[in-house]
């Protein structure tokens, strides 16, 4: 890869992350007041408290945000642990939103002509309205979505590039397990899942990675997206650190699963569902593992909320 092409992707990468700061920041301002009551009135239930998860991260289009929103609804005595930990499972299915949108939008659609007007309009919106707080956080959010969009561009140019620049062969010979650990340390580093699953989908657009290297890179991301929460409740109460010590149990334990039946559920997606695009594949496989994983916590939330109640 060339110098050139280095600060491109970084270039990119940091736009996607400013994106999605801005994405997140517009609905937390908007939506923090109504997602508390939607949470309050849906969670007394282990079911409901899951699908409340899944809904809430998928509007909001972050995991990050709903667990550490969650945190402090926990801390405040308004959500107890036990809907908590179901709220969080949730999450994890919904955060995979945000994966399906890149691979089917990003990658499948030329979103270059768009994104200059969407930031331009938005730009000059912030401007005009920032007296007006709806309208406001309004731009916000459509800049970030011009943003992150104008990032992906930019990591998928660099990508493409680097193909043809540098010779990968040599390094994907380590063991599955290097991959994994690298999305992981890359995830706790810039402390989103999302950018680091775009980067892997930009390297397996570019045929840079092979599909099982690209999965256990994804599969150490979600790894890696239990550190912020692990963070968020040092020095809180006792709950708040039950549904980190929860959420974390969740993920090493579907992280587990995926990376020792990888093979097998690649083989399922392709020839039991017919999958065959290999972007499709990836976040079909990350969602696959995140509903898998809450399907069988769903049966031990209870034994589950025991043990950390001890």
């Amino acid at each position: 890869m060339t110098l050139f092409n280095f600060w491109q992707l970084l270039a990119g990468l940091s736009l996607f992350l400013y994106g999605m700061f801005h994405l997140e920041d517009s609905l937390k301002q908007q939506e923090g007041r109504a997602f508390k009551l939607f949470l309050k009135k849906h969670t007394k239930k282990k079911l409901s408290a899951i699908l409340s998860g899944t809904f809430v991260t998928a509007v909001l289009q972050s995991s990050s945000i709903v667990n550490l929103m969650v945190l402090s609804f926990v801390g405040a005595g308004i959500l107890s642990m036990r809907n908590a930990i179901g709220v969080v499972l949730g999450a994890n299915i919904g955060g995979t939103v945000n994966s399906w949108l890149v691979a089917l939008l990003g990658f499948k659609v030329n979103m270059g002509a768009a994104t200059l007007p969407i930031i331009g309009i938005a730009g000059i919106g912030l401007v005009i309205f920032k007296n007006k707080k709806n309208y406001y956080n309004l731009c916000r959010f459509v800049l970030g979505f011009g943003l992150l969009f104008m990032g992906l561009d930019y990591m998928k140019q660099s990508m493409d590039a680097a193909i043809l620049n540098f010779d990968f062969k040599p390094y994907l010979k380590y063991h599955k397990i290097v991959f994994l650990l690298i999305g992981f340390v890359i995830t706790a580093l810039i402390q989103t899942s999302a950018a680091t699953i775009v980067i892997v989908l930009s390297a397996l657009n570019a045929q840079i990675l092979p599909l099982e290297t690209a999965v256990a890179v994804v599969l150490g991301a979600e790894l890696g997206t239990t550190v912020k929460i692990v963070i968020g409740a040092i020095g809180g109460i006792a709950a708040k650190k039950r549904v980190a010590l929860g959420n974390s149990i969740f993920n090493i334990v579907s992280t587990a699963f995926g990376f020792i039946l990888l093979s097998s559920i690649v083989n399922f997606l392709e020839d039991v569902l017919g999958i065959k695009d290999p972007l499709i594949l990836l976040v079909a496989f990350q969602s696959f593992i995140n509903i898998a994983g809450a399907i069988l916590f769903y049966f031990f939330l209870n034994q589950l909320g025991n043990f950390l109640e001890r």
